[in-house]
């Protein structure tokens, strides 16, 4: 499942909340909407892995994908808090020193200076 949060107050940024698989069969949705952002304008991608229980060579490709299409538009991937799984995965293969990591025990999605004006969840089963 993914949360979608356009920040009013950040024109540029959109947070994805991920929660559940981030395996073959899921992870091409998440490079999906990640390109669709890249393509609006919104260059600056926050990716909230707390949630996300297993994450495999797939996984691990759709985060690659989207660093460089960021770079490339100009802007930043931003890993938050990601589960101790992908943490030993991103390690396993040397992403932990390539993709920025920010472990933060106040992030909150809806915290008060983050007001949403979209919000999409899209369910992955």
């Amino acid at each position: 499942m993914f949360t979608i949060i356009q920040p009013e107050n950040l024109a540029h940024t959109l947070i994805i909340e991920v929660v559940g698989r981030l395996d073959s069969e899921h992870a091409e949705r998440l490079a999906e909407q990640a390109q669709a952002a890249l393509r609006t304008g919104r260059v600056h991608l926050v990716f909230d892995l707390s949630g996300v229980s297993f994450i495999n060579s797939a996984g691990l490709r759709a985060l690659m994908q989207t660093i460089k299409g960021t770079q490339v538009s100009g802007g930043s991937l931003t890993l938050v808090n990601p589960s101790e799984s992908v943490w030993r995965a991103l390690q396993l293969v040397g992403l932990d020193s390539v993709l920025p990591v920010v472990y933060d025990a106040q992030w909150n999605l809806l915290h008060p200076g983050l007001t949403p004006v979209a919000r999409q969840v899209c369910v992955l089963a």
